[in-house]
């Protein structure tokens, strides 16, 4: 994981693209409150068509322009937001369509101007755009929408009226992320989506807006063509001076091969889910993020790949095995070839946090960045696994330079994993292995992975990479992402408690220091985790040492915390009896304390405002009580052309119910201040495991007011309770532990 070093390397990134700015001034968004220059792309020009025929048709429209014509992607902008107001719910059918046209004769930037404008006279076109090329030389688009954030629910009359000066279309917002909102530009607005974008932003009205990018070639993978599992375990295939350069996989199986209960999201291109080697490992039916539809589509190849080298079943007679045979597979499925928008990214991640995904597996970056796609994944750092976090695994990317693909180095927390070659050495062109490719490296390197030469699961029959069902040789960082996956599904899987932080602590604490005669790895400002090369990161990943290590972490019988949490880290702790708080938690930070018995905030604890704290009475088991995120939804009547905002609050963390003492013995006084709306509360006690226990109807003499009621409880047996309250449209629950 990143830390001060993350901070150096966007300054250095801002302060290389000052430069830049002066030649291209014309072409540039707002990324966390700075501009981010863009180099135009002279050749390609961007087109969004509103059409309801079929793509068949709509290429037809631009087969005799006299360009190279891409594929046309449908633009489900429309259809996967939640409308706001009755033209946007009434023009829901409407299809949009992206497509670009390219030609081989040098344009100026005049020349180019002039392309863009008339290109919006062809046939069935909203909107021309330009395109754009990123800094480590990948191509994009532009479609016709952008996104605004909201600064707060009150915010949505200041966003219908900047749209309505502008002639801009409210789509409507984020179903996972309610304050952002999809906005569109149509054939009469003057404005391209990536100025809109900007002028939103400079209101300072909004706390971030940015145009919706179309992303071509996300995949990180290399050749596909291979021959044996070395990665798992190396007996010397490419020679005998490298064997047992592995990620010990076989004897972290010993201790675990992976519990059912731990879930990894194969963030990709889909996994085809009746595969025999992966069928009795799979979860759920999936989430298609290109069209925000359940369940997941398989839309090429590399999605399958990667499931096989996380969590091919073990022991079957067929073909390979996982990492972590033993876990759970989810399928998150996304294009990732042509036209890919921030906000399908972003909606995979909140998507899969949110079904239960311990870990996420992403083979695939490099783009310009997106403030929608980091909130996403920061919600599954922050909330996934009730407050634990979601494990975040990216490849580094096979450009053989010091970029690592976007967004592996933006969030310090998320894991970065390059490709290590059968012979220990960093995979490159001139690696042992003889392929021409080479892994990204540098400052964000994390850990290293195998990533070639990888035998894993193919589609099935003729659809995959080589005509069978498992492919011989997956390459590049796409395969050694889904490795490193797999081990911190084994690292939860012998500890589920671990939070995101602890989970890649371990990982870089217990990596590998191979071929130190190559790799003088030291000690590194900004890598605690031991010794670091920015050619291998912390070494080869080890299954085994890193299992041991979870697994070291044992739950205490009682702990008293007394040192400091500082951003951005969370203190997470679990005791089976008492944890005993003497510590502050500062702004930015959080602490999540889990204890069998009672959590004891004494004197010299203090959260400071901007922290987070939550206390749960749970113990050690990992059987954590689902908590409920706080959740936030927008509702509208349709009568009226401006939405309706309301906040839903976590019912878990009112304060306006109370049950004393907590833990209990054979009474238990429950006290409930009333709404001014109501005067009637249902009350009912449940086990652990749903029965209903007990329950009672309190009534307030006034609305508004609190009442007290004591309740017997001595019939209760000993153990852990859930305590609900009804009142009106409120409902209110509350764990509790029986003495």
């Amino acid at each position: 994981m990143k830390h001060i070093k993350y901070i150096i390397t966007i300054l250095f990134l801002f302060a290389g693209m000052a430069g830049y700015s002066q030649l291209n001034s014309d072409y540039f968004y707002y990324y966390k409150g700075e501009k981010f220059y863009l180099q135009p792309d002279y050749s390609t020009v961007g087109l969004s068509v509103e059409s309801n025929y079929t793509d068949a048709y709509v290429k037809s429209l631009f087969l005799n322009t006299g360009e190279q014509l891409s594929p046309v992607q449908e633009d489900y902008a429309r259809s996967s937001v939640k409308a706001t107001d009755r033209q946007a719910l009434n023009r829901k059918p409407v299809k949009t369509w992206y497509l670009e046209l390219k030609t081989n004769t040098g344009r100026s930037a005049a020349d180019y101007k002039t392309a863009v404008e008339g290109h919006a006279k062809l046939p069935l076109v909203i909107k021309s755009s330009p395109c754009f090329i990123s800094k480590d030389g990948q191509r994009m688009g532009l479609s016709n929408n952008f996104y605004v954030r909201l600064n707060s629910k009150n915010d949505i009359d200041l966003l219908y009226k900047q749209a309505e000066k502008l002639n801009i279309e409210v789509l409507g917002y984020n179903e996972f992320m309610p304050l952002w909102f999809t906005l569109s530009c149509n054939k009469a607005t003057k404005l391209n989506a990536l100025e809109a974008a900007n002028l939103f932003y400079e209101t300072g009205l909004f706390s971030a807006a940015e145009p919706a990018f179309m992303y071509h070639d996300l995949l990180a993978s290399a050749d596909t063509f291979f021959n044996n599992q070395w990665g798992l375990r190396n007996t010397g295939q490419f020679g005998a001076a490298w064997a047992g350069i592995d990620i010990h996989a076989e004897q972290a199986w010993a201790i675990t091969t992976g519990a059912p209960t731990i879930r990894t999201a194969i963030f990709d291109q889909g996994v085809e889910m009746n595969h025999p080697d992966l069928a009795a490992n799979i979860f759920g039916t999936g989430y298609d993020a290109q069209t925000n539809t359940t369940p997941s589509v398989v839309w090429d190849n590399h999605g399958t790949a990667c499931a096989g080298i996380t969590g091919a079943v073990q022991n079957n007679n067929l073909g390979v095995s996982g990492v972590a045979p033993g876990a759970r597979l989810m399928s998150v499925s996304i294009q990732l070839t042509f036209a890919n928008t921030p906000q399908q990214l972003a909606n995979g991640f909140n998507w899969a946090w949110q079904n239960g995904a311990a870990v996420i597996s992403n083979s695939w970056g490099g783009y310009a960045p997106s403030v929608i796609i980091e909130d996403g994944i920061n919600n599954a750092l922050n909330n996934g696994r009730g407050g634990l976090g979601t494990v975040v695994v990216f490849a580094a990317g096979n450009e053989n330079n010091t970029n690592i693909r976007y967004p592996g180095g933006a969030i310090p927390r998320i894991l970065v994993i390059g490709a290590l070659s059968p012979c220990g050495q960093r995979k490159s062109p001139t690696s042992c292995d003889g392929e021409g490719w080479g892994s990204c490296f540098g400052t964000q390197l994390d850990v290293m992975a195998p990533g070639v030469r990888m035998p894993t699961t193919d589609r099935q029959g003729a659809n995959g990479y080589d005509g069978t069902d498992y492919t011989q040789t997956f390459n590049g960082t796409s395969s050694a992402c889904p490795g490193a996956a797999g081990v911190a599904a084994l690292v939860l899987s012998i500890n589920p408690n671990l939070t995101v932080q602890q989970v890649s602590d371990i990982i870089e604490q217990t990596a590998q220091k191979v071929r130190p005669d190559l790799y003088a790895y030291a000690n590194t400002g900004g890598r605690p985790n031991g010794t670091w090369h920015q050619e291998m990161g912390y070494g080869l990943v080890n299954a085994h040492a890193a299992v041991l290590a979870a697994q070291a972490l044992a739950c205490a019988a009682n702990i008293t915390v007394t040192a400091p949490v500082v951003a951005p880290n969370t203190d997470t702790r679990q005791a089976s009896g008492t944890i005993t708080a003497l510590n502050v938690i500062n702004n930015g930070a959080r602490g999540i304390y889990h204890a069998g018995r009672s959590v004891l905030l004494n004197p010299g604890f203090f959260a400071n405002y901007g922290s987070g704290f939550k206390a749960y009475v749970e113990g050690c088991t990992g059987s954590f009580i689902y908590r409920a995120q706080t959740s936030e939804e927008i509702v509208y009547d349709l009568r009226e052309t401006k939405p309706v905002m309301s906040i839903t609050t976590d019912t878990r963390t009112s304060d306006r119910l109370t049950a004393l003492p907590n833990p209990f013995g054979n009474q238990l006084q429950i006290g409930y201040r009333f709404t001014s709306g109501n005067n009637k509360a249902e009350i009912a006690i449940y086990s652990a495991t749903g029965v209903k226990m007990n329950g009672f109807t309190l009534i307030a003499k006034t609305p508004g007011t609190t009442e007290y009621t004591t309740w017997d409880t001595g019939n209760l047996p000993s153990g852990s309770y859930l305590l609900v309250l009804t009142s009106g449209t409120e409902k209110i629950v509350k764990k509790l532990v029986k003495q």
